[in-house]
């Protein structure tokens, strides 16, 4: 009985796995959306939390409203990515817009 629950539990995680595949890499891809979009715009850090909430959201606005007029990119998967980003980015400046861009960090003194 002790064995079979041993062999039993990486095919339960396979199966679970299996069943939310889409949701993770819709995550994944988000989470690399929102980390680019940070990396190649300047300005205020969101923590990664943020990071990610702004690419999932920029995944899903890129998607919707993006993806279809981006016909030059061949590959899916390319397309899906590249207009996440820029909706992530969009989104980035917006909400920076918002709070303002002066950075409120104390750590001044670190760069001397």
């Amino acid at each position: 009985m002790k064995y079979m629950l041993l062999f039993s539990l990486p095919q339960f995680i396979m199966d679970q796995f299996q069943e939310h595949k889409p949701l993770l890499i819709f995550i994944a891809l988000g989470m690399i959306a929102g980390l680019v979009a940070q990396l190649v715009l300047p300005g205020r850090g969101f923590g990664i939390l943020g990071t990610i909430g702004i690419g999932i959201a920029g995944l899903w606005i890129g998607s919707h409203y993006l993806m279809p007029h981006m016909e030059f990119i061949e590959d899916h998967l390319f397309r899906k990515l590249a207009s996440a980003i820029v909706a992530a980015m969009v989104i980035s400046v917006i909400i920076n817009l918002i709070r303002g861009g002066e950075d409120k960090d104390l750590t001044h003194w670190r760069d001397r």
